[in-house]
């Protein structure tokens, strides 16, 4: 175990050679890089197709409704000139057959003051048997349309809406400014045109890769290559690129999104049109846009792999001479988890890994060592102690020690269990002693035995701390606080309350380790030990929940509240002893504070252990 171990051929030098023959696996990273580069790549130059697609055929619309706007405009002249008849005469006449899109045109005064009217219509020759019909289509425009606001086109915004004219076909409704009275300039005239939608629809065609449609101010459709959606008016604000447009920040923008309904993936891009609102968006599916990047992102991949693959092999072959000895630490380690620390490995190489077969060695010899040494200590049931023991600030056999001893027992808990069901018994002690142990725990004790429903705890051993006593008399107290509330719990569940008593002695005790050979405990005896016993026999006979013996109230008198009791002859004791009542503590400037609950007095009872008061 002790010979010197020189390594000829290190890990390191083996790993570089590989690492030359793993300079092949760099090629699918390579492949990675340059194919995520040809999708972003991919990806701007489809945005910019969204973008210039979108930003064309804005030209094209707002080039459209210009046109659309001068026409209206010439025929309300002739509406204007004619005095506002309404009645087709033969120059609305040609205008109507030399511009086929056009229903019908409306002219609405707006006055200073007063509600909108309808100044005067022309309506086309194949609709002038629907004149009310057209004229209840434009009065509709005036109410319950978010989309169409005569008020705003009065104060100059252009307005556009789908309808439907009275032979069921949809339609646009294109609402722009005209002029002012001559007469009257308080008033203002407009005009709203019902058109048709052809050449929208024509504009708005499917195409196999962009989706191109046309919104208003609210999201609503008005073109789109799929015609139901348009006719039922569909609102699309939920798809990010149209939000992004209806917020208006800018003239144009792009995004990649999902859309909330189907969950696909697209590329879009928005331009504003400059007429009523309207905007064009232009999208993309991810998987349409993607689909020449994926294949060749496939091929890549497949080149990648079979490269990586020779690597491996290589690599394999080449690394047996690594992996067979650690494969025997592996083994050896698996032994060791076991239990079984018989190890004698013989390094076959002359590096790192011979080395540690060495050290393993060394490592089984410890372990075997330490388990012998954690079997010693199984034989305590403190953990605390146990623990201390082997951090080493504890030693083995008997000392005499200064402690501070508490018994704490439930009182007629024999007549309690008797009426309970043994699984009833289990759970009333196991919620009891959790919570005492946890506040002796919390006050630095260390919890000894329990003797069926008694806990004997310690302070002071098996290491000593300051103000131990104290802290000893300050947990009596908390116990007094939580077996108040546990009774409360226990009254609400319909069950009777509990009492206990609990002594607290101070003095010289023989702490150590007794037993046999099979089984020890470290605890601690002496005359201190019991008298504290006794003591908690004492609270039975007074009926009060704790007392302190004269050692320990000579150490707190200045800091609790403490009552003298008769003093008590108990057996094995040949004088009486005088104890304590501990009533509560002082305060800041002195001022009592009392620590008494429901439970801290109970009527008094006879015990084998007290002789005579």
């Amino acid at each position: 175990m002790g010979e010197i171990f020189h390594i000829r051929l290190g890990i390191g030098a083996k790993l570089g050679a590989f690492l030359l023959v793993l300079l092949v696996v760099s090629t699918a990273s390579l492949v990675f890089l340059s194919n995520r580069l040809f999708v972003q790549d991919n990806t701007a130059l489809i945005q910019q197709m969204n973008a210039d697609s979108a930003a064309a055929l804005s030209q094209q619309m707002r080039d459209h409704f210009a046109h659309q706007s001068q026409q209206m405009r010439q025929l309300g002249t002739v509406a204007m000139k004619n005095g506002g008849a309404q009645q087709n005469n033969i120059t609305s006449a040609l205008f109507f057959r030399e511009n086929p899109e056009f229903y019908a045109l409306s002219i609405f005064a707006h006055p200073r003051q007063g509600a909108p009217r309808v100044f005067t219509q022309i309506i086309a020759p194949n609709l002038t048997a629907h004149v009310q019909r057209v004229s209840q289509t434009f009065s509709r425009l005036t109410t319950g349309n978010r989309s169409f606001s005569l008020e705003a086109l009065a104060k100059g915004e252009p307005q556009i809406t789908s309808v439907r004219i009275p032979d069921g076909t949809a339609a646009l409704a294109v609402g722009i400014p005209f002029v002012r009275d001559e007469k009257d300039t308080s008033t203002l005239y407009t005009l709203v045109a019902l058109v048709r939608r052809e050449k929208l629809i024509e504009a708005f065609g499917s195409e196999d890769l962009v989706t191109r449609f046309l919104v208003d101010r609210q999201g609503v459709l008005l073109a789109h290559p799929e015609e139901e959606r348009v006719t039922k008016q569909e609102n699309v604000a939920h798809l990010a690129i149209v939000s992004q447009f209806l917020k208006g920040k800018f003239n144009n923008s792009q995004t990649r999104y999902q859309d909330p309904e189907t969950g696909e993936g697209k590329l879009g891009a928005y331009r504003m049109v400059g007429f009523a609102g309207l905007g064009v968006i232009a999208e993309v599916p991810e998987e349409k846009a993607f689909e020449a990047a994926r294949r060749v992102e496939y091929r890549a991949y497949l080149s990648g792999a079979m490269i990586l693959f020779l690597s491996l092999f290589f690599g394999y072959l080449f690394s047996k001479s690594i992996t067979s000895p650690i494969n025997t630490l592996v083994r050896a380690a698996r032994q060791i988890a076991a239990g079984d620390f018989r190890l004698d490995l013989r390094p076959k190489t002359r590096d790192e890994v011979g080395y540690l077969s060495l050290a393993f060695n060394k490592m089984a010899h410890g372990l075997a060592e330490r388990e012998k040494l954690k079997d010693t200590f199984n034989k305590y049931h403190s953990e605390e102690i146990a623990n201390k023991i082997l951090s080493g600030e504890v030693k083995l056999g008997g000392e005499r020690m200064h402690a501070t001893i508490l018994f704490c027992d439930i009182r007629n808990f024999t007549q309690l269990s008797e009426s309970m069901a043994p699984e009833a018994v289990v759970e009333l002690l196991n919620e009891y002693l959790t919570r005492m142990v946890k506040i002796i725990r919390e006050f630095n004790g260390v919890v000894e035995k329990y003797v069926g429903d008694a806990i004997m705890a310690t302070w002071g051993v098996p290491l000593a701390h300051t103000e131990d006593t104290f802290r000893a008399v300050s947990a009596c107290l908390a116990i007094r606080s939580e077996l108040a509330l546990l009774n409360q719990e226990r009254i609400g569940r319909g069950d009777v309350p509990l009492y206990i008593g609990m002594g607290l002695n101070a003095g010289a005790v023989t702490a150590g380790n007794i037993g046999s050979d099979e089984r020890m405990e470290y605890t601690v005896i002496g005359d201190t030990v019991n008298t504290a016993s006794r003591i908690e026999s004492m609270t039975k006979t007074l009926g009060v929940d704790l007392l302190i013996a004269e050692p320990v109230f000579k150490q707190v008198e200045k800091v609790f509240l403490c009552e003298a009791v008769q003093e008590v002859r108990v057996k094995g004791k040949a004088e009486a002893l005088r104890v304590f009542r501990v009533n509560g503590y002082y305060g800041r400037d002195r001022q009592p504070i009392l620590v008494e609950t429901p439970y801290s007095n109970y009527p008094p009872q006879k015990s084998d252990k007290v002789e005579a008061a």
